[in-house]
């Protein structure tokens, strides 16, 4: 239920954390200018006197989402754990805020909170003696990724609970298969089965710091 906050000084930043309440209470319409109304007390139309239009609200919110993936790690950690646990913590920011995460995939806040994540991202590459050209190209591979998947994560989250129950025992359909005609499958259908959404998440990170190790020893 919407709790009304009219007597609140609005700003971007109040439709912002208005925008973040919203969405993670899971609701579908926290971008529009009526919800944003509702959850501040206020005539609709307030949202468009502080932002251009919904796109740029968009981002707004979307640079929160990094701001609050970005707190939730410690930034004197080893490089490598550092770079471990952002992944991780933007994955799991994003899912906790799917309806507004779907929408961020592939686009550049050009915020605070992208810039924050750009400056950690390259500080701990260059902690780990990457040289520039292949440090930028690293930032830029990685957080496209995991951006990508934690949108994609965020999308699979809204899904109705008996479509994720359905995708879950997929691994069902893989043990089915007819081992001669696909004996690779059927050779792995075990360990596939054992394979959750944080592996994925570790596979992703550990496959970029083996080419992180192998720039820094070319430098």
């Amino acid at each position: 239920m919407a709790v009304g906050r009219a007597k609140e000084r609005l700003s971007q930043e109040s439709f912002v954390d208005a925008a973040i309440r919203i969405a993670a209470r899971r609701e579908p319409d926290g971008l529009t200018s009526r919800a944003l109304g509702v959850e501040l007390g206020v005539d609709r139309t307030a949202v468009w006197r502080h932002f251009e239009n919904k796109d740029a609200l968009l981002k707004a919110v979307g640079d929160r989402l990094l701001h609050m993936a970005i707190d939730s790690v410690d930034p004197a950690e080893e490089p490598r754990v550092l770079l471990r646990n952002l992944a991780h913590a933007v994955v799991t920011v994003f899912v906790h805020h799917p309806y507004v995460a779907r929408e961020l995939s592939f686009r550049g806040t050009s915020g605070p909170g992208e810039f924050a994540a750009m400056e950690l991202m390259l500080s701990a590459l260059d902690g780990l003696g990457v040289p520039k050209p292949a440090a930028a190209l690293l930032q830029r591979t990685m957080a496209d990724t995991v951006l990508a998947l934690a949108s994609a994560r965020a999308s699979f989250s809204l899904l109705p609970e008996d479509v994720q129950d359905e995708n879950a025992l997929w691994v069902n359909n893989y043990r089915a298969v007819n081992p001669a005609r696909y004996p690779a499958i059927a050779a792995h259908a075990d360990d596939l089965a054992k394979v959750e959404d944080r592996d994925i998440v570790d596979c992703l990170v550990t496959s970029y710091l083996t080419a992180i190790d192998g720039s820094a020893t070319d430098r």
